[in-house]
């Protein structure tokens, strides 16, 4: 052994010799955990870093992707259900540059850039048939950054241009959507769907989109009247003009009734038609100079004798005759007079109060003789009753079953008592582990400071020349084989048991420094050859 490392090793048997064995336990289960600790903090360091290679890739360019990568030896991830390829940090930049040398990812050509193949002799079908493509490319490029949409396939019927307007068709489109599992779009989602491809397309109506999932649900359809999200969207706000109607009530009974006292339930019917209503009215101010005023004047004057008489038989006229003048004089004034005019457009809100139905059941044990009428008029004013629109009210109390309720409660109970049994026990486990480790410390600390202070504080024993003649007689005895003196023994067994006693007082008094000397003879005195 080189003489550098004999030193430091003698050192280091000599420092496990001192220790006691809890000390060496301890001292390796910590060499032992910082051990583990090291390695695997070196194996989170030297980790490597993925980013996405590709995304979105179709099966056929994931396995070309993948058989590339298993040949250069490069490591990978895949993610979203193979869709996405993730690859370290440091090689995302270099593999696309290969993969694109290799024609990878190959996909196929979609929406606009099938435009851009056009050349000067393509015909006008080509032309249409390629922007149609491209159009249902985009559209479902477009569809596919919905939340929930793995892929969307759209077709487009577009019309011919005819000649004259009338015979012009509207156009149509179908989408159909492959969602990703669990997940269901919402009615407002399908209504997204068919504005956005509507409003893609000229002169489209989202009436004429069809929208389907790849289970074969219709979610849209022409023809269908209200619309699967006009009807969520109906019944979302009725749910939530009802619930706001209720709790109104239900703040007036709990404070009567107490908690879980009473019941109310809410019908509410909306019209959610729009409507839009113009009105003209005409106002005339006394006292407005007119625009214009046009007078006539008519007169007659003369003479001779009027005609007159009475029917006489076969509805002749019998004339009379008589003398003097006669005089006719007609004036009349049209006047054109300001008149003040005021138009106005008013637009209803969808959302109008139809009817309202309300239910209130009070449970009969804290009901007792509360008067209902009160009851009745209180909720009517809370949910704002309108007898004149034909809104119902229906107060009762009657015996509320409390069984399934009291049965959760204590369920409940049951499992909160679980739970805070099982934190008990963790925390139990927890502080008894955290106790005994910390005992275990402390006793080899306290040993090896205990240990350090004796040998520190160790002075030699004054004993006796009797007492040290017994003990070395104890030492030579203990180190050779010599015949045993029954005689002799008798004869020394007063000394001896004066000198034990002795001994043993010693011992009882100062333990740690007979210990510590004997351990010197023992040392000292060593195996014998």
């Amino acid at each position: 052994m080189p003489a550098a490392l004999a030193g430091p090793l003698g050192r280091l048997r000599s420092a496990l010799s001192t220790i006691s064995l809890g000390q060496k336990v301890v001292i390796g289960l910590l060499v032992v955990g910082l051990l583990l600790g090291g390695f695997f903090f070196y194996r989170w360091i030297t980790a490597p870093t993925y980013a996405p290679l590709f995304s979105n890739l179709a099966a056929s360019d994931a396995s070309a992707i993948v058989d590339e990568l298993n040949a250069a030896g490069v490591a990978y991830q895949l993610a979203d259900g193979g869709a996405t390829i993730m690859v370290p940090n440091d090689q995302v930049y270099d593999l696309r540059l290969s993969m694109s040398g290799k024609g990878l990812p190959a996909g196929s050509d979609t929406g606009y850039a099938l435009l851009d193949e056009q050349g000067i002799t393509t015909s006008e079908f080509q032309q249409q048939v390629s922007y149609q493509r491209a159009l249902e490319g985009e559209l479902a490029t477009t569809l596919e950054a919905l939340d929930g949409v793995r892929s969307a396939v759209v077709h487009v019927a577009l019309p011919e241009d005819e000649v004259f307007a009338t015979d012009q068709e509207q156009a149509t489109a179908s989408v159909l959507l492959d969602l990703a599992p669990g997940t269901e779009l919402s009615g407002e989602q399908v209504q997204a769907v068919t504005n956005l491809v509507s409003s893609s397309i000229q002169d489209m109506d989202p009436d004429q989109v069809t929208v389907a999932d790849s289970a074969g649900a219709v979610l849209s359809a022409p023809g269908q009247g209200v619309t699967a999200a006009a009807g969520d969207a109906r019944s979302q706000l009725e749910q939530e003009y009802e619930s706001r109607l209720a709790a109104n009530a239900q703040a007036v009974l709990d404070p009567i009734l107490g908690p879980g006292g009473a019941r109310v339930s809410v019908r509410a019917d909306l019209d959610l038609s729009q409507r839009s209503t113009t009105s003209e009215t005409h106002t005339y101010e006394q006292g407005t100079p007119p625009i214009s005023e046009q007078t006539t004047t008519e007169q007659y004057r003369g003479t001779g004798a009027a005609v007159g008489g009475v029917l006489g038989p076969e509805n002749q006229t019998g004339t009379t005759g008589g003398n003097g003048d006669s005089t006719y004089s007609k004036e009349s004034t049209t006047a054109n007079n300001a008149v003040g005019t005021v138009t106005q457009k008013v637009e209803d809100a969808p959302g109008t109060i139809k009817r309202l139905t309300v239910s209130v059941v009070m449970d009969q044990q804290v009901a007792g003789n509360l008067n209902q009428a009160q009851i009745e008029q209180l909720v009517g004013n809370a949910v704002g009753l309108d007898a004149a629109r034909g809104d119902d009210i229906t107060v009762a109390a009657m015996a509320f079953d409390t069984s399934a309720a009291d049965q959760a409660a204590a369920e409940l109970e049951t499992a909160q008592e679980a739970e805070r049994q099982a934190q008990l026990w963790s925390m139990v486990k927890t502080g008894g582990i955290a106790l005994g480790i910390a005992l275990l410390v402390l006793v080899v600390w306290l040993r090896s400071r205990r240990r350090q202070e004796v040998e520190e504080d160790y002075e030699p024993l004054e004993l006796t020349d009797d007492v040290m003649a017994e003990l070395d007689r104890i030492r030579i005895e203990s180190t050779r084989e010599a015949p045993v003196d029954d005689a002799a023994a008798e004869l020394e067994a007063a000394e001896r048991q004066r000198v034990r006693g002795e001994i043993a007082a010693m011992v009882s008094e100062k333990p740690d420094e007979v210990a510590a000397m004997l351990r010197g003879w023992l040392s000292e005195s060593g195996p014998r050859p």
